[in-house]
């Protein structure tokens, strides 16, 4: 897929000391090449507004005008991205692909935003667990090659993710929901955290709101923080520039009482994702996070009973990153949990970037991480860490997720990569397959042996835009594609 972007700046090129310390201090410092001159001065303004609304007065802020002069001089005119190999036939004929879609009611343009292969109690049976931004919705699919059937099980506000858990230990598969509170990014009190506990008797689902007037929430992870034996949840509250944290909220429910005490963990706008773990290995359990906007990193936030410590596990090149979400996976088969860290998000300003792609922050102990860069990809959005290939090593599918207009304008021309599988063809090393390209709309994937032939399968799921032209490829997607293993 190409060399990736030198992801820093110049080391020959002197930075002046006033524009290292401000424009460094929060994240890495930006690249001059991560835009043209043009957009500089909209993202240097940016800039300041994030310093002047955060509330800081320990930093000395150089003159913009000098900031301005030193990005612009040293700013590419045009923006080039590699040409992408071609579609690889052959593992593409590995697959029969199958579309699946839906219409309740008034059709709504899909917002497909996360899949999730969940095992029901206690009936034992798996079955993806589909959300959608703009219906509102959340549905049941049970995958089977021409014989796929969905059912709905809510209507939930803006469902960004949903989080499978035994809330009130009966025995039975609840779901978590993540609601956004809006579909396009603003600051407001409109997001949620929502329980949609299964009845005893019916099976079906009661929706109970959990949290409530929160910035935009992204996702919630159920595990027991407290120690205490109970399921608490930690909350992703992305926010937007004004609104966002981390939140920590402790199950105090008695019998069927529903009461969480709530701590505030991090007041930075931008959480993504929370993946629960003991990631220090010492019995307390602890989460991993990534923060977009003016952060762009991956944090891991260390259980010490009433507060958690904050660790970094790894930093995005600059603010133009595009930080979007974290796997856990151990790739290495040494016993820890690995991560997988997808950056890609163009929608902000449009701008793809040559740093968008995935990496592999291996663990090495200690809280320590090591990145590995994997694959250069523009609009990156979801990877997911599966055989697919059925020799026994763990293969990357990868997604990416682009706006209808992107700029360089030159990379839509090119048919852009849209789905993309790593072979592990030896120990950690891959090579990329590209199964799609032109199509690149895909916030949401899964695998798993759907149809439990014992072949790994995928579903890709698809956000779609009313700006797609009527007679474009991407305008034709379905709301999911199965892609089913021969």
């Amino acid at each position: 897929m190409g060399e990736p972007a030198e992801a820093q700046n110049d080391p020959d090129v002197p930075v002046p000391l006033a524009i290292q310390r401000f424009c460094g201090d929060c994240h890495e410092l930006p690249n001059p090449g991560s835009f043209v001159r043009e957009v500089w001065y909209d993202e240097i303004h940016k800039g300041f507004e994030f310093y002047a609304r955060s509330g800081r007065t320990d930093l000395q802020p150089p003159p913009l005008e000098d900031v301005l002069k030193f990005y612009r001089e040293r700013s590419p005119a045009q923006l080039a991205f590699p040409e992408p190999p071609p579609v690889d036939s052959e593992w593409v004929a590995r697959f029969d692909r199958e579309g699946f879609d839906w219409k309740d009611g008034n059709y709504v343009t899909p917002a497909i935003s996360s899949i999730r292969w969940v095992e029901f109690q206690p009936e034992g049976d798996r079955r993806l667990v589909v959300t959608d931004m703009r219906e509102g919705s959340i549905h049941s699919v049970t995958p089977a090659p021409k014989r796929t059937t969905r059912t709905l099980i809510d209507r939930v506000g803006v469902p960004a993710r949903v989080t499978p858990c035994d809330l009130n230990e009966d025995g039975r598969t609840d779901l978590v929901v993540a609601d956004l509170g809006s579909f396009n990014p603003y600051d407001h009190a409109l997001g949620r955290a929502v329980w949609l506990k299964r009845d005893a008797v019916t099976r079906d689902f009661q929706s109970i709101t959990i949290a409530e007037k929160l910035g935009r929430v992204a996702d919630v992870a159920v595990a027991d923080f407290s120690g205490d034996g109970k399921p608490d949840l930690a909350i992703a509250e992305f926010g937007h520039r004004q609104t966002g944290s981390i939140r920590l909220l402790t199950n105090q429910m008695e019998e069927e009482a529903i009461c969480f005490a709530q701590n505030v963990i991090d007041i930075r706008p931008g959480a993504m994702q929370i993946l629960a773990n003991d990631w220090n290995r010492d019995g307390a359990m602890d989460f991993a996070s990534v923060i977009s906007q003016e952060s762009e990193c991956v944090e891991i936030y260390v259980n010490h009973g009433r507060k958690f410590d904050r660790h970094r596990a790894a930093t995005g090149g600059d603010l133009t990153f595009g930080s979007v979400g974290i796997e856990m996976v151990d790739l290495d088969r040494d016993g820890d949990q690995d991560i997988l860290y997808v950056n890609g998000d163009t929608f902000d300003n449009n701008f793809a970037n040559r740093s968008h792609g995935l990496q592999w922050l291996e663990n090495v102990g200690n809280l320590e991480f090591r990145l590995h860069r994997l694959l250069e990809l523009p609009g990156a959005y979801k990877a997911v860490a599966t055989d697919i290939d059925g020799d026994s090593d763990l293969d990357i599918l990868v997604v990416a997720n682009l706006p209808t207009v992107v700029y360089p304008t030159s990379l839509n021309d090119q048919s852009p990569a849209s789905i993309v599988l790593l072979e592990q063809t030896s120990k950690l090393e891959f090579r990329a397959h590209v199964l799609e390209r032109g199509t690149p709309r895909y916030p949401a994937l899964e695998a798993a042996d759907f149809n439990l032939d014992g072949k790994m399968d995928f579903a890709v799921g698809v956000q779609l835009f009313e700006t797609d032209p009527p007679d474009s490829p991407a305008s034709k997607l379905p709301r999911l594609t199965f892609w089913w293993q021969k």
